[in-house]
């Protein structure tokens, strides 16, 4: 009885030495030159939000550049995260138009996850950049997220999100474009 117990210890402390030991040595080791930043750092919506609030929108965008850290930032919005849907505007403003396009469409990836937080960024007055007919398109967007958007959409009853709502479903009830894929 005794030899099991002491035998499931030591089997136990097997398979817990390796990840505490992995685990150490990656909090030890010092950055690879030439990894990629998002590898060695990990930035949060709430660090770039002080960021902007410190140094500015266009200095946080260029630091963005420079530390190849939109893949990030990208991949973030189209998750429909809250903290780093509300930095879009800000972003948008401020950056090149490969960028503009890639947040965009990163809107257009996050609004069926989370309408809300969406709508709340658009421009009420359907700006080129941020509004409604910019961002409730369906360039490149399988059919099903068309009706998961209208649905989402049609499910916001906010009365400040009222212009925003009305010009996403104009733009959804828009007839498709060629670009739509209709098979998914």
């Amino acid at each position: 009885m005794r030899i099991r117990s002491v035998t499931r210890l030591v089997l136990l402390w097997l398979l817990l030495a390796l990840p505490i030991g992995l685990t150490a040595l990656a909090a030890s080791t010092q950055p690879t030159p030439g990894a990629p930043v998002e590898a060695t750092r990990v930035l949060t919506a709430r660090a770039l939000a002080a960021r902007i609030a410190e140094n500015g929108a266009r200095n946080s965008v260029a630091q963005l550049d420079r530390q190849q850290a939109w893949p990030h930032v990208i991949r973030a919005v189209s998750s429909g995260w809250d903290g780093w849907i509300v930095l879009v505007p800000d972003l948008i403003a401020n950056t090149d138009k490969t960028h503009v396009t890639a947040l965009q469409g990163a809107l257009r990836r996050a609004i069926v996850r989370n309408p809300h937080a969406v709508l709340q960024v658009l421009d009420p007055g359907n700006g080129p950049l941020l509004g409604g007919g910019a961002i409730c398109v369906d360039t490149r967007m399988p059919k099903r997220w068309r009706t998961d958007v209208i649905r989402g959409v049609q499910g916001v009853h906010d009365i400040h999100l009222n212009h925003q709502v009305t010009d996403c479903l104009t733009a959804l009830h828009a007839p498709l474009t060629e670009t739509a894929d209709s098979g998914k």
